[in-house]
């Protein structure tokens, strides 16, 4: 008796993995159920590592990528200024293929201080494939420094497997 008991919330279970509106009420009622075990696993965020998406003229760019339940992509570049002095004017764009939809976030600032990470921007993915296919992004950056207008182009493909 004690062992069917035990198996009987493993339907709940897989009901609630499979997604869509109702999945998140079954997962909730599943946390007093008992299966407590595989409702943490299903609600939390996978985080990878970050990643350099971009390094060049004194300009650092760290990608930190995660992955939420829902399957959508959150990634915070984080940028980074090694010159002595400020990057101004600052813009970051990115661009992905058809199967992925970007919602890009204002940065926090457009000028970069000399020697300091002091601006981030988030980039909300949703990618169509599930993962299938990899989460490319191909970049482009502008700013000015001493003056000097910069152009850069530059591509991140090091997504983890999934993303």
């Amino acid at each position: 008796g004690g062992l069917g008991a035990a198996a009987a919330p493993a339907p709940v279970a897989a009901m609630s993995s499979s997604g869509g509106g109702s999945g998140d009420l079954n997962l909730l009622g599943d946390i007093f159920g008992g299966s407590p075990a595989a409702a943490p696993m299903l609600s939390t965020s996978q985080e990878a590592p970050p990643m350099v998406a971009y390094e060049k003229g004194g300009l650092k760019i760290m990608f930190f990528p995660r992955k939420d339940p829902d399957g959508t992509i959150t990634v915070v570049a984080r940028f980074r200024n090694d010159l002595d002095a400020p990057m101004t004017n600052f813009q970051f764009e990115a661009a992905v293929p058809k199967y992925v939809r970007l919602t890009m976030q204002p940065a926090t600032g457009q000028v970069l201080p000399p020697h300091i990470e002091a601006v981030t921007q988030a980039m909300v993915c949703h990618n169509s494939t599930a993962g299938e296919k990899g989460l490319l992004m191909k970049l482009r950056i502008g700013y000015v420094v001493n003056g000097q207008p910069v152009q850069e182009m530059g591509q991140c493909a090091g997504f983890p497997a999934g993303y």
